[in-house]
């Protein structure tokens, strides 16, 4: 079978989760518009219909990166132009129980020239703090 070549778009958003997982605030920055913005498509902590990110990223993202042990099982990947849509489950553990927390989620990310400059997260807040197995999450896929 022939491997499938990767789009621009799809590599940038690949690199981003890889500099997540990995803490790298500044890598992301790189891949990121001046005028990059994320909402979560949810009523957030307090009832914030659809928060969404601030103005200071580096602030913002090395808050985020903090977490240790993150992980993203890319299920499904699509794109078309200049969208790339990625479904998932995140995992990480507490940090002070370190219980597991697994999140199903779909991220839809809005490119410009190869950039990442608006995102979407979709997914249901609730089941993040469940401490959901393996077994539980893959009834899902």
């Amino acid at each position: 079978m022939a491997k499938q070549k990767i789009s621009k778009n799809v590599k940038t958003v690949l690199d981003v989760l890889r500099d997540e997982v990995g803490g790298n605030v500044e890598a992301a920055l790189r891949k990121l518009t001046n005028d990059y913005s994320m909402t979560w498509v949810y009523v957030g902590k307090r009832g914030k219909l659809f928060p969404r990110t601030g103005k200071n990223m580096p602030k913002e993202l090395g808050e985020t990166y903090l977490i240790k042990d993150r992980r993203y099982d890319i299920k499904n990947l699509a794109e078309g132009k200049d969208v790339v849509m990625v479904e998932m489950i995140e995992s990480y553990a507490d940090p002070k129980t370190r219980q597991k927390y697994r999140t199903p989620l779909v991220i839809v990310l809005e490119m410009k020239r190869g950039k990442i400059r608006k995102g979407r997260h979709y997914c249901d807040p609730r089941l993040s703090y469940l401490h959901l197995t393996e077994k539980q999450v893959k009834r899902a896929f």
